[in-house]
């Protein structure tokens, strides 16, 4: 009686172990999770060429850190709007949303890309549509 009980006891944690052990291994052969990613390549400061209708209207620089979700940056003088303002922008690999928000008492909302090493956004300033270059500063 004791002795099976010492059996069942035995079997009991050796299966445990082995479901410990096939758990952890799994985990480490896991892909490692990397938040945030997409958003390293904008980290840092960026010299913004604005233009409307083609015409060059201003020329500034933007920095951009990482905030909150794994999609998220703020991006400090965004439009020229002043270095200690930010706007919030959600990244998804090349892709950029500016969603609709009023940053200094402007509304800002739009979109963008990365491409070869540049942004490239076109969005909304209060009414106007403007575009702008961003490049590494």
């Amino acid at each position: 009686m004791i002795a099976t009980r010492i059996t069942r006891i035995i079997a009991f944690s050796t299966a445990l172990v082995s479901i410990m052990m096939v758990t952890s291994c799994a985990e480490e052969s896991a892909e490692p999770d990397l938040p945030g990613a997409d958003r390293d390549k904008y980290v840092g400061s960026w010299l913004c060429k604005e233009s409307v209708n083609g015409n060059q209207v201003a020329a500034f620089t933007i920095n951009i850190q990482k905030v909150g979700q794994n999609d998220s940056v703020k991006v400090f003088n965004f439009s020229n709007v002043g270095s200690g303002d930010y706007a919030i922008w959600l990244i998804s690999g090349n892709s950029i949303t500016i969603p609709a928000q009023t940053v200094a008492g402007v509304d800002f909302g739009g979109t963008g890309f990365y491409s070869s090493g540049d942004l490239d956004l076109n969005y909304t300033s209060d009414t106007e549509t403007i575009s702008a270059l961003c490049t590494p500063n």
